[in-house]
């Protein structure tokens, strides 16, 4: 077969492996990712003895792993928590995670991230794995003063090798003899092939990305940028000279692949030919944020690239065409969910770089609607009344689609933003849209009324929740411009007429007992949960869900059993109380991502829950009575 050709078909396979359906996942008792896929892939890593397998390091979604080249994804074990992963390395049995919050591996005899930093409270942002030597690891710390570490017990013992004034941002260990490592930062880039005593140092300033040439182990590519130019160099000595490729060109990252150079630029992707000379763009990748990149060793012209919101792309034709390579990635920042209440497997999710997508199978596949940049979704709601009808609230204001997010009208256009837009559960028509300033419609969204705003003037009302009891009765939350800053908690019981503020600050979340009408529950900022029985004009303690890690973005009640509450917070995931509130356990089994942005319970099986995360996609949950 002509090797054009079989190119051709791989592709195509890949294409149509993208496109498949994730493999159903019970998640009884167990979070389980729910899509959509997607996420800022932050760094890239390939196993060097088992073809086809690669990890994704996440920007707040822990690290994901693929075993088919990219085809499917699936996470591996929680304990990164939400820090960005900055750099990855694989060695055999071992996988190595920098991270700002520290150095970590993973093992096959224990599969649990345990932290390896040589240096304590000390952040991380490269590591690197020796080819000819698997037990000798490379760390580049973050914070100033402590610069670049060597092991050569796989992490047990550390010593300090070179610490300049600014850190280094990027390691590479190539397989000469000896080994040589380069070391990239602000004061240059470093060479050295005596384990770090001694070291060359090249005739660049301020270095970012190296390149290792996968052909030619003596042959490493650079990045520099001085003031506002930027430059591409090489050596083909092992770092003893340089040359300047080319000028006014600072791709970052790099990638040398099947003879072509392929570089992320702010957006966007560059490719050359000729050694660097020139550079063309990418058409498939305009107005991609390329963030990470990793060459395949086992396949000449293959490669993968990290990109932000999209999550995975690969490449086996050196980088002329791309295909998307994330089934199963869910690794997004879910902003907005709605289940819809006609069809019950019919899912809404926005996210904060994908826009908003829809699956029709609860999950398991899901279409993007709407792209980000024409319409970036803050808030959600489904009317529980007429099919198909949804609002959105957006920095623009409220916009309307009555055909399940195929088309989007504008109903309400407010150039200081909507936070929040919500359906009134006991008012047929009515609908409330609030940020800087507060509205509400009588008619569906077709005409709006401003209502008095309670908050300050120095903030902004960020979520409203209705009594499922009281018509007319309604909460507001006072916050600073998003969900993360709680504020003050106001009441009105007109329909939004007149507001009186029933909890000064801190407070995040509300949940109001199924039978009892008056008894709601408050969470705030500091992870405690306070209880009314007047219907939020006294309070009292009733529990601590958390540690305080985050405020609680989110409370349930289950409607069966209303002794049963449920808290999602951002920083330390979702927990649970069989007591009214009084005490909490963590419901955290398989939540690869602890920063929740909502938390939702299936309108059609209360035991069934969706988390909304930061990093980590939508997480579901179906919990044993």
């Amino acid at each position: 077969m002509p090797r054009s050709l079989s190119r051709t078909l791989t592709l195509l396979l890949l294409s149509a492996l993208s496109l498949l359906p994730r493999p159903a996942a019970a998640g009884v008792d167990r979070w389980t990712p729910l899509g959509p896929d997607g996420g800022a892939i932050q760094s890239l890593a390939v196993d060097p003895d088992r073809p086809g397998t690669v990890y994704a390091g996440t920007l707040k979604g822990g690290v994901w792993k693929s075993s088919d080249g990219g085809g499917h994804w699936s996470p591996l074990p929680e304990g990164l928590g939400s820090w960005p992963v900055l750099s990855l390395a694989v060695s055999p049995g071992r996988v190595w995670a920098a991270t700002i919050a520290g150095l970590f591996v993973l093992t096959e005899e224990d599969p649990v991230w345990r932290s390896r930093s040589p240096w304590e409270f000390a952040g991380f942002g490269g590591v690197a794995v020796d080819p000819t030597n698997p037990d000798r690891i490379w760390a580049l710390s973050s914070d100033l003063l402590t610069g670049a570490f060597l092991s050569e017990d796989a992490g047990a013992h550390w010593q300090q090798t070179l610490h300049p004034f600014t850190p280094f941002v990027a390691v590479a260990v190539a397989p000469t003899t000896p080994p040589t490592v380069y070391l990239s930062g602000e004061e240059g880039v470093f060479a050295s092939t005596d384990t770090g005593a001694t070291w060359r140092e090249a005739p660049m300033e301020n270095g970012f990305a190296i390149s290792l040439d996968l052909e030619d182990p003596a042959t490493v590519y650079a990045t520099s940028l001085a003031g506002l130019e930027g430059s591409v160099w090489k050596t083909t000595d092992g770092g003893g000279r340089w040359s300047r490729l080319s000028s006014e060109v600072h791709p970052i990252p790099l990638l040398s692949v099947g003879g072509s150079l392929l570089g992320g630029t702010q957006p966007g992707m560059l490719r050359s030919e000729d050694d660097g000379a020139t550079w063309a763009p990418v058409p498939e990748l305009r107005g991609v944020n390329v963030l990470s990149v990793a060459a395949d060793p086992f396949t000449p012209g293959g490669a993968w690239i990290g990109a932000e919101g999209q999550g995975v792309l690969r490449t086996l034709d050196s980088g002329r065409t791309w295909v998307a390579s994330r089934r199963g990635l869910g690794a997004t920042d879910i902003q907005a969910f709605a289940f819809d209440p006609f069809r019950p497997r019919t899912l809404y999710a926005a996210a904060s770089l994908g826009g908003l997508q829809r699956s029709a199978d609860a999950g398991a596949s899901w279409s993007r609607l709407v792209p980000r940049t024409r319409l970036d979704i803050q808030s959600l709601a489904a009317d529980p009344r007429q099919p198909g009808l949804l609002y959105a609230a957006t920095a623009r204001g409220v916009f309307v689609s009555r055909d399940r997010g195929g088309e989007w009208q504008q109903s309400l256009a407010e150039p200081r933003g909507i936070l929040t837009v919500v359906v009134d559960p006991l008012r047929p028509g009515f609908v409330y849209a609030a940020g800087e300033r507060l509205w509400r419609s009588r008619d569906g969204g077709r005409t709006w009324k401003r209502l008095p705003n309670p908050v300050t003037p120095d903030s902004v009302a960020v979520k409203i929740v209705f009594s499922p009891h009281h018509p007319g009765s309604l909460y507001l939350f006072q916050g600073n411009n998003n969900i993360f800053y709680p504020g003050g908690l106001w009441r009105s019981t007109d329909g939004g007429n007149t507001w009186q503020r029933i909890y000064d600050t801190q407070a995040s979340s509300l949940a109001f007992d199924p039978q009892v009408p008056d008894l709601l529950y408050l969470g705030t900022g500091n992870g405690s949960v306070y209880r009314s029985r007047d219907g939020g004009v006294t309070w009292e303690l009733a529990g601590q869900a958390t540690e305080g890690l985050g405020p609680l973005i989110a409370l349930l009640s289950d409607p069966v059993d209303p002794s049963i509450l449920y808290a999602g917070s951002a920083g330390s995931g979702v927990s649970r109380s069989k007591d009214r509130g009084a005490t909490w356990e963590p419901l955290t089994d398989g939540l690869i991502a602890p920063t929740i942005t909502c938390l939702e319970a299936d309108p059609r099986n209360p035991r069934h829950l969706v988390a909304c995360t930061q990093g980590g996609g939508l997480l579901e949950i179906h919990l044993q009575p």
